[in-house]
């Protein structure tokens, strides 16, 4: 399987920052179109830093501007070390805190069928990191989309 040629779409979720945490909460990722895609990770990586937080939550919108955001239940992972992954764990709309350790990741699922089923209207997706602690850490987004509904080798743009 060459997943770099038409199954997954890589995009800039939120560029990494060594203040994120601390500047310009709320914080957004784009909002990607989950008509064209069936599924969506947002994988959140921090670095260094012993302080520093944020709510994540996830949001359901009208357009990819992010017009009428609601936020949504979703499906997480936390990674303490390397590559050893927690236990797939469902949260409410309310999100989930991340941070206050150095060198981690979050591993968010959503899925086109449940964000559909939730809110019908609103097929666009993003992520918001609001500030709990303002230490200021390293910490970025990358989004992951699969399951294309228009499979080429160049993938369809997700943000517009």
């Amino acid at each position: 399987m060459n997943l770099l040629g038409g199954s997954l779409h890589v995009v800039t979720g939120i560029y990494p920052d060594s203040t994120l945490w601390n500047t310009g909460s709320p914080n957004y990722s784009p909002a990607v179109n989950m008509g064209l895609y069936g599924h969506a990770l947002f994988i959140v990586h921090q670095g260094v830093g012993a302080a520093g937080s944020a709510t994540i939550t996830m949001e359901a919108c009208t357009t990819a501007a992010g017009a009428s955001p609601t936020a949504i239940a979703f499906r997480y992972k936390l990674c303490t070390t390397s590559d050893t992954w927690g236990a797939l764990t469902s949260v409410a709309a309310t999100g989930v805190v991340f941070g206050v350790a150095s060198n981690q990741m979050l591993a968010i699922e959503v899925d086109a069928e449940d964000l559909i089923a939730a809110q019908p209207t609103k097929p666009y997706l993003r992520l918001k990191a609001t500030v709990s602690d303002a230490t200021a850490v390293d910490a970025g987004c990358i989004i992951i989309l699969g399951d294309p509904a228009y499979s080429q080798i160049v993938p369809v743009t997700a943000i517009t």
